[in-house]
């Protein structure tokens, strides 16, 4: 058999061995399950870090503070929060403590400075929430005082706090100036995610997503090794599955293994996982290293420098693109969406190689790091550009278990709150599982929303995955 499956606590994990001529590869996919109803809420250990540089001046930092009391209001009383600001100095405005409407006044009063000192800011927020913690950094622009300015440095350090310590660093880039290599890199090697913010109006959906991570988090911290290689896959929501490729030679020596830690408790759990007994063919194995492949050459933008280092890129994407589309699984959903940012990616980089301008190639390499993290973490994908949406939607649905449940109004889970409630979150019940209620909505990772109806309803909220517009909405709850 070349696929075996293994059930664990919370995850399940099948190992695929794929053969041919070129290549033989071991594909490993792995599906968070739901903690059950009765696990007892874990609280959230988070620190925001701060921008108050000279450029973060007006709507910036004004929408960013409004972003941030709206995360301290969403919260938990038993979970954490420390507010971290960094110009030239660091300063502390609250520490690691219950989310309170006075810390949230005082976040209102932020106001900016001058200078960078980004690491000084991420590694003082790293400190306060300490084991298993979370940081959240925000920046518009470069780091340029403090003891490290250097994205390779920056990065190191976040692997370090992740890997040691489990601190996951999660990173918000806003505007067209900050550095998209720093960031992205510290939210890959961080274990967290990345968000480019284009506009200052993006940065509230940003950390709306983020909430929502704060509450469906499940699985942190896991990794799956073989043959002495280690794939980390970071965090899983409930009903999030991951993929990742190991290309092999065979499948002698030790199993492959899995380890992860368990959000409700942070209990580690490191397994052994059932091995395939031979190789066989597997259409999903081979796009899956495709897929692997686009996230890495979507990284690569950070060299687009000039008009050579943009036809060496376009390139390089063209030819992945024509391997993708002479692939078996050319026409299934992800590979459409695929295949359609990396023509618009390469159109820009056509343009850019015919005539350069370093704010479109900003621009680029911003939105193609960007789009790198959403090929890897397909469920948490993310723009603030309207046209990625339909591809945006495509990644997280192809991520996420789909809700069996019809999309119709469940009469049950519609009493625990005025039907004048439901109209104006423009939420639906369609299903009532004990002290669970599952809801469809236009944005599936509206965190501030979710928090808001579980407030509401006080009840365990869990939005589909399959979205509908609010007329659609409005029309069911008629």
């Amino acid at each position: 058999m070349y696929s075996q499956t293994t059930e664990l606590n919370l995850l399940k994990v099948t190992l695929t061995a794929h053969g041919d001529p070129l290549q033989k590869l071991l594909l490993a996919s792995l599906t968070a399950g739901d903690q059950p109803e009765s696990t007892p809420h874990r609280p959230a250990t988070i620190a925001v870090v701060i921008d108050r540089s000279g450029s973060m001046s007006g709507k910036k930092l004004s929408l960013t503070l409004a972003a941030v009391e709206r995360l301290i209001r969403s919260l938990l009383p038993d979970d954490r929060i420390a507010v971290v600001t960094y110009d030239a100095a660091v300063g502390v405005v609250a520490g690691l403590s219950a989310p309170s409407d006075a810390m949230a006044r005082a976040v209102g009063k932020i106001e900016c400075g001058d200078s960078t000192n980004l690491y000084g800011g991420w590694v003082t927020g790293a400190k306060l929430v300490g084991a298993g913690g979370r940081v959240v950094l925000l920046s518009d622009g470069l780091a340029n005082v403090g003891r490290f300015t250097d994205a390779a440095n920056l990065a190191a350090h976040a692997a370090i706090s992740y890997k040691k310590f489990g601190v996951t660093t999660t990173t918000i880039g806003i505007g067209e100036d900050y550095d998209e290599g720093l960031m992205a890199g510290m939210a890959r090697a961080g274990g967290g995610a990345h968000y480019f913010a284009s506009t200052a109006e993006a940065v509230l959906n940003a950390f709306s997503q983020e909430r929502f991570s704060i509450g469906s988090m499940v699985l942190s911290s896991v990794s799956v090794r073989f043959q002495g290689i280690t794939k980390q896959l970071g965090c899983f929501w409930a009903g999030e599955t991951k993929s990742s490729v190991f290309c092999v030679r065979d499948l002698a020596g030790s199993p492959a293994t899995v380890r992860y830690a368990t959000s409700s408790d942070g209990k580690v759990e490191t397994c052994e996982l059932s091995m395939p007994r031979d190789f066989g063919h597997s259409d999903e194995a081979t796009f899956e290293m495709l897929m692997e492949e686009v996230a890495d050459l979507e990284d690569r933008a950070l060299s687009v420098r000039d008009p050579r280092s943009a036809a060496s890129a376009r390139e390089s994407l063209r030819n992945v693109l024509l391997r993708i589309m002479g692939h078996p699984l050319a026409d299934s959903p992800l590979a459409l969406a695929v295949r359609d940012r990396l023509d618009r990616s390469i159109a820009e980089l056509v343009g850019l190689e015919q005539h350069f301008d370093e704010r479109e190639a900003t621009i680029h390499r911003k939105r193609s790091m960007q789009a790198g993290f959403n090929v890897r973490e397909r469920g948490k994908a993310f723009s603030s550009f309207a046209e990625d949406n339909l591809s945006i939607t495509v990644a997280r649905e192809t991520a996420m278990e789909l809700d069996p449940e019809a999309r119709t109004l469940d009469r049950t889970a519609l009493v625990l709150a005025p039907i004048e409630q439901w109209r104006r979150w423009r939420a639906l019940p369609i299903a009532r599982r004990g002290r669970t209620i599952v809801v469809v909505v236009e944005n599936p990772r509206d965190g501030f929303l979710l928090a808001e109806i579980e407030g509401s309803t006080g009840r365990r909220v869990r939005f589909s995955p399959q979205a509908m517009s609010a007329e659609e909405i409005l029309r069911e709850l008629k």
